[in-house]
């Protein structure tokens, strides 16, 4: 990758993120993104490779949610997961800039989390990657219901994320959902999941960046009580019109 620190941070400068990123930070991010696209010549991670995409699709993209995560916590530590977070972004967004977070990168593939193990190291980052499915996580007393937030990114249709990722939140947890303008549009079909699980949606934001073709949106849900305990079912027994 032969994106300068400088050219990131001009980037970040355009769209009013660069205050999140003092050059300590800023550099042990392109520390982890030169290593994991160095990884990702053997080993497919992503197909985002050229400088401008990778400065578009995974460092613009995933900061968007900075100012989101911000409020949301007031400024106090917390707990964070990234769910399947494939080859790093954005869990790898919440490490470089809310250092007293607790943030787990968490991939269902060990070749994938041993790839994001060398590229926390290479970082100089603590944060843990994970190898697990989301619906163990939230059967195990251990981990169920643990997290302050859980950030995810194209990982799953919208009913199926939320019965997996809202029984790992605490009451009053967040789940940051990436979506496109088209899934957005539709969210209205599942109000009955939201209320059957015991969350609401509570923001949204539309963004778009040069060189995005459409314009993209996050989605705030809020857990409202306890998730109840049928949930999350097992690998294959999800269906939107069970829930």
């Amino acid at each position: 990758m032969s994106l300068t620190p400088e050219r990131v941070q001009k980037a970040f400068h355009e769209q009013s993120l660069d205050h999140f990123f003092p050059p300590p930070a800023l550099s042990s991010l392109l520390r982890f993104t030169d290593r994991m696209l160095e990884i990702n010549q053997t080993l497919n991670l992503t197909k985002w490779v050229s400088d401008e995409d990778v400065l578009t699709f995974h460092l613009l993209d995933s900061a968007v949610c900075l100012p989101l995560i911000k409020d949301l916590s007031s400024g106090q530590p917390q707990k964070w997961l990234d769910l399947g977070s494939g080859c790093g972004f954005p869990g790898t967004l919440l490490i470089a800039t809310f250092p007293d977070f607790e943030v787990t990168l968490l991939d269902s593939v060990g070749k994938k989390v041993k790839a994001l193990r060398e590229c926390l190291s290479a970082a100089g980052w603590k944060s843990s990657a994970l190898q697990a499915r989301a619906e163990e996580l939230g059967r195990d007393p251990k981990t169920r219901g643990t997290w302050d937030g859980v950030t995810a990114r194209g990982v799953a249709a919208l009913p199926l994320l939320l019965e997996y990722s809202l029984p790992l939140l605490k009451i009053g947890g967040y789940l940051v959902n990436w979506m496109t303008e088209e899934q957005a549009a539709e969210v209205d079909k599942f109000q009955g999941v939201l209320k059957g699980l015991q969350a609401q949606i509570v923001k949204t934001k539309t963004y778009s960046f040069p060189g995005m073709s459409q314009n993209r949106v996050l989605l705030v849900v809020e857990k409202m009580g306890k998730t109840p305990a049928s949930y999350p079912r097992g690998q294959g027994k999800y269906s939107p019109k069970s829930l």
